[in-house]
């Protein structure tokens, strides 16, 4: 059955073509076999239904890559200025330790006044008013960078020691007081002050000292406290005149030994490093002296301030 439904369609084919044929104006041949004519296949037929070995077809060539562009970096941010480093807070300052050393009694023992005029200071000598040469003793003290004092000589409690000539007493006319205390001022010049010589019994009486503190105010001169009894109302007074004051820490020299005075300069720095100042009294004699000149030096090398007087009398306060 497929063969015939196949010659079947082939035939069907051949009147078509020939059909074809007569339309376009072609005539068969008049004795052309019709099996030819019937037999004719269009080229596209044929090749439609007998393919010929051909190269295969080669496939078409891949699409290009696609080339993908960098997406573009982002601008560098500007620089951020850096914070600076916070400085570091300055330490406190450390406290000063200044100490005063005053050497009372000067003048009198001619040889060991030179020697603590040779110390380094500055220092504060004070003088007794009597010595020999006394002008010239002073000068040279001020020619050395020390401060200068007037050591007044006053009345102590013990009658059996002689406080020197036109000493300061309590039971007499005030005018007389002020008479030798213009004499003792008088003896020399270029001093900042009075302190005190002996007078644990004259530093004791209100009046008296009230008295003498109002003529030092009024000569614009500051007052030591050399502290001599523990009764002194020397310095109270002082302050309620408005006078500049200062009063003594240490003696250094009640026991004139080389290993008291030492200890004494010991106690004088601790207690100026302790509270900020110290004043400290001693006397021109061996002991002392030869103490003062190994530790002048010494304790400035240690961060002492050595200091006149007038650079401590102004609110210093004693233990």
């Amino acid at each position: 059955m497929a063969i015939k439904a196949l010659i079947g369609v082939i035939l069907l084919v051949a009147a078509i073509m020939s059909g074809g044929i007569w339309l376009r104006g072609e005539r068969a041949k008049p004795n052309a076999p019709a099996a030819l004519v019937g037999m004719e296949i269009p080229p596209k037929i044929v090749a439609a239904k007998l393919p010929k070995n051909e190269p295969p077809i080669a496939p078409p060539p891949p699409p290009a890559p696609t080339v993908v562009q960098p997406a573009p970096e982002p601008p560098e941010p500007a620089p951020v200025a850096a914070k600076p480093a916070a400085e570091p807070k300055p330490s406190a300052p450390k406290k000063p330790v200044r100490i005063a050393i005053v050497i009372d009694d000067a003048g009198i023992d001619a040889k060991r006044t030179r020697r603590a005029i040779a110390l380094p200071g500055p220092l504060t000598i004070a003088f007794l008013v009597y010595g020999n040469d006394i002008i010239g003793q002073t000068k040279a003290a001020k020619a050395a960078g020390h401060e200068l004092l007037v050591h007044v000589n006053m009345e102590a409690e013990s009658r059996n020691v002689d406080p020197g000539p036109k000493v300061l007493l309590r039971n007499v006319e005030p005018d007389t007081n002020l008479k030798r205390l213009d004499w003792m001022l008088g003896r020399f010049q270029g001093y900042v002050g009075v302190n005190n010589h002996m007078g644990s019994k004259f530093t004791s009486d209100a009046e008296s000292m009230t008295l003498i503190l109002t003529e030092i105010k009024r000569r614009n001169l500051l007052f030591l406290d050399s502290r001599t009894s523990p009764k002194t109302v020397a310095g109270k007074i002082a302050r309620s005149l408005g006078i500049r004051t200062a009063a003594r820490d240490i003696f250094l020299d009640n026991e004139p030994e080389l290993e008291a005075v030492q200890r004494n300069l010991a106690r004088t720095e601790a207690i100026a490093r302790r509270t900020g100042a110290a004043i400290a009294i001693g006397h021109p004699k061996d002991a002392t002296l030869d103490a003062l000149a190994a530790w002048l030096p010494a304790a400035v090398a240690r961060g002492v301030q050595l200091v006149p007087i007038s650079a401590l009398v102004s609110g210093k306060t004693s233990e």
